[in-house]
């Protein structure tokens, strides 16, 4: 896999954590606002809330996301490492090739000799 490929998709696991933490703060501060609506807690208990939930939401989502950057590391390292051992197969397979058409003119020649 090339490094633009492997960027790419470092790059697009980044984004989908960011907007996963976006869309969970937003949710969190709605929840917590209908429970400080409904008078089940006071705002000040709401505010405390909604910032550790966001804490809690964020150290959640940037291990998630440390996870998938790993995985995502390890799968390209394997992808490389089977595109190389690919590479030396095809490589010795035309080395092969090679070598049994020399035979072959070498023995064409000396039948013509």
């Amino acid at each position: 896999m090339d490094k633009m490929k492997k960027i790419g998709l470092l790059g697009a696991a980044a984004l989908i954590g960011a907007g996963l933490a976006a869309l969970s703060e937003e949710r969190i501060r709605e929840f917590v606002k209908e429970k400080v609506d409904a008078g089940n807690i006071s705002k000040e208990e709401g505010k405390i809330l909604v910032e550790d939930l966001i804490s809690e939401t964020k150290r959640q989502k940037l291990s998630l996301e440390k996870n998938i950057v790993e995985k995502l590391h390890d799968s390209v390292k394997v992808a490389d490492k089977e595109l190389d051992e690919l590479t030396d197969r095809i490589d010795d397979l035309k080395i092969q090739e090679l070598e049994s058409e020399l035979e072959r003119m070498k023995s064409l020649r000396k039948g013509q000799q």
